[in-house]
């Protein structure tokens, strides 16, 4: 018989708890006199798209607005040291709905993997994913929340943005999902038409000339991320008496697809019509102040239902910051003080905002510098709604930190990431950061993070012990993946491979 919310840590046996919901209990506990009254916690996650490390002003933004999402790291907790599953956007997701990082998931970059796993013969992609990479065969994100009795649903750029045949959705464990089944599909902020649940919904009003074209739309057509959030609201209201999960994967910051043109479409310019700025920035910061304002709409709506205190918000985003959408100009410094960008396995193109929010258990206006990354969100997540995480994942539940209790999370060796863009391969242990670009017998560069955040001096040379190590690491981390194979790494850079050369120039040339 399914547990009562308010029966949920009274009633439940401590022999069936995992590690991690022991840990939530004990915290609880610490924390609050009726934590054995406290039912499954309300889950809601927000993924933004492309918002870089310091895209918004608790993270270092000086110039973009974004007072609410401001507030909630005031009422919560921010972490400085989260990373993303991978640098662009299709693994980063992967990573994410299936707990695994990039050295076991089945995707490991947004172009499909080479036709000749060779590679010998240059670096022409498939047409489609091999059988078993996509949908997945492991339980993903949708189907845990869903076996721990929650009522779930998506909201956005669904899963990993790529089409899948009808009812597989569903079967990810989504009650309800609406939105763009693919990634180009969501460069669209007044599309045509959207998915729900399976079936087509066309707008007709988004076909006019008026509504199409780029820039301020004014108050013509429907606005995607408002027809989400509305949406979104009206899921939380229905389902208030019972745990809901929300995924909702923002299309923000995301620009429009370049045949579409550069201006992004929004309602209005905001507060930055007098701003001595491009238009094309105004447009951005007018885009991601328009999503603070929903995002407070959200903890509004939690504070009307009186859900408050039972529902915990995690913000972050899929990968670093995306610049070419207001023309490389540096107006917003969206990377802060770290180099590289998306597509980079630099700090700038993985570490990214986390804040997290959930009243009397998150300690508020905290920050903690504990290394961890997107693919630990089905441990934690597993952990807080009081099942065991799934045995496959790489991910490792990081309540603990959460609620104020650092001396009992547990401890990892390392995070380790690749992507297949320019055969990047990348390795966080302790203070130490490792990356290696184009093959197996390319050098590694080394970084001291707890002094060298913009990882500008590489200390290789002065360490050849850690750098050793992180070899054996880089071979290790994605040994035993039956996904590997997809995905080979040679043993030194190939100029014939297109968009591996793009990455390689930029390296030699700048990071633009």
């Amino acid at each position: 018989m399914q547990q009562s919310r308010r029966q949920f840590l009274g009633t439940i046996v401590a022999g069936t708890l995992s590690a991690g919901m022991a840990t939530r209990r004990s915290c609880l506990g610490a924390r609050s006199a009726d934590s054995d009254r406290r039912r499954q916690p309300n889950i809601i996650l927000i993924n933004t798209d492309d918002l870089g490390y310091a895209g918004i002003g608790c993270c270092g933004q000086q110039l973009i607005q974004t007072p609410r999402i401001d507030r909630m790291a005031a009422e919560g907790m921010r972490f400085t040291d989260f990373y993303a599953a991978n640098t662009v956007c299709v693994p980063s997701r992967c990573g994410l709905i299936t707990g695994l990082h990039p050295g076991h998931a089945g995707i490991r970059d947004n172009f499909l993997p080479h036709v000749d796993l060779k590679l010998e013969n240059g670096g022409g992609y498939m047409e489609d994913y091999p059988e078993g990479i996509w949908p997945p065969t492991v339980t993903t994100l949708g189907q845990v929340l869903k076996g721990a009795g929650y009522r779930t649903a998506q909201f956005g750029k669904l899963e990993v943005g790529i089409p899948m045949a009808p009812g597989k959705m569903t079967a990810h464990g989504w009650d309800y999902w609406i939105g763009f089944r693919s990634t180009g599909a969501a460069f669209q902020y007044y599309p045509v038409s959207i998915w729900r649940n399976d079936e087509e919904v066309t707008f007709e009003t988004n076909k006019a000339s008026e509504v199409r074209r780029p820039g301020i739309v004014g108050d013509k057509g429907i606005y995607s991320e408002d027809l989400f959030v509305k949406d979104l609201l009206r899921f939380m209201r229905e389902n208030k008496d019972e745990p809901f999960f929300i995924y909702f994967p923002t299309q923000v910051p995301h620009g429009r697809s370049p045949h579409d043109g550069d201006e992004i479409q929004v309602p209005d310019i905001g507060p930055y019509a007098d701003c001595p700025w491009t238009h094309l920035e105004k447009l951005y910061a007018a885009m991601i102040t328009r999503f603070d304002g929903h995002v407070g709409q959200i903890i509004d709506q939690l504070q009307e239902l009186g859900i408050d205190q039972d529902t915990i918000i995690f913000f972050t985003s899929d990968n670093g910051d995306e610049n070419s959408y207001y023309k490389y100009t540096d107006r917003f410094r969206a990377t802060g003080p770290l180099r590289g960008k998306k597509r980079f396995l630099y700090e700038g193109g993985i570490r990214v905002p986390m804040i997290v929010r959930w009243p009397g258990h998150v300690p508020a206006g905290q920050t903690s510098d504990l290394p961890w990354a997107a693919w630990d969100l089905m441990a934690t997540f597993a952990a807080l709604a009081g099942v065991e995480r799934p045995s496959h994942t790489d991910g490792i539940s990081v309540v603990p930190s959460l609620l104020g209790c650092p001396d009992r999370q547990e401890a990892r060796e390392y995070l380790y990431w690749e992507c297949n863009q320019a055969k990047q391969q990348a390795v966080r242990m302790g203070r130490w950061k490792a990356v290696r670009f184009g093959g197996t017998e390319e050098p590694i560069e080394l970084y001291d993070l707890s002094v060298d955040i913009g990882e500008g001096n590489n200390v290789a040379a002065h360490h050849p012990d850690v750098v050793a190590k992180m070899r054996r690491i880089m071979i290790q981390a994605r040994e035993g993946s039956e996904y590997s194979k997809y995905w080979p790494l040679p043993k030194h850079r190939r100029n014939d491979i297109k968009w591996d050369q793009w990455i390689f120039d930029q390296l030699k040339n700048g990071i633009r």
